[in-house]
């Protein structure tokens, strides 16, 4: 086999491995990845919405790679009073393994029009501390995210 056509197999091998088409950095994660209690480590209820405020939000912090991933679900309950998730959010901001973001001092507080979240958060990217807030509601799914730099 000549040098050319090894170097011509090699590419053809790579290019199958690899695939044809162009991939965005990091893999997005959805709220069902992270159904295993393992992956979880923070489950608040906090705050209430709907037309009679008989709804409650929970916001779920799950971990996996370093990485912190953040949902924020509108919970109803059912004829029974069991909860259950109308609606669930992804921190978009938070939800893809490439972001390299961990959130550590997680709170949550109820406001007249939804819930506000907080965290302390450091970036894998770089040294920089951040502080993380996040404006929850009032409709299903409506948020604000914003950093805020602290060195």
């Amino acid at each position: 086999m000549t040098k050319t056509s090894a170097a011509t197999l090699l590419a053809a091998v790579l290019l199958s491995l690899g695939g044809t088409s162009a991939c965005a950095l990091g893999s997005d994660y959805s709220y069902d990845s992270f159904k295993t209690p393992d992956a979880v480590s923070w489950v608040q209820l906090c705050g209430t919405w709907g037309p009679n405020r008989q709804g409650t939000y929970r916001v779920v912090h799950a971990d996996q790679y370093a990485q912190s991933f953040l949902y924020v679900q509108w919970m109803a309950r059912d004829a029974n009073g069991s909860l259950h998730a109308a609606h669930t959010a992804a921190i978009a901001e938070l939800g893809n393994d490439h972001a390299e973001i961990a959130l550590a001092d997680l709170g949550c507080r109820a406001t007249p029009r939804g819930i506000v979240v907080t965290a302390r958060a450091t970036s894998g990217h770089d040294d920089k501390l951040r502080r993380v807030t996040i404006e929850v509601g009032p409709a299903p799914g409506q948020y604000r995210f914003r950093a805020q730099r602290t060195r």
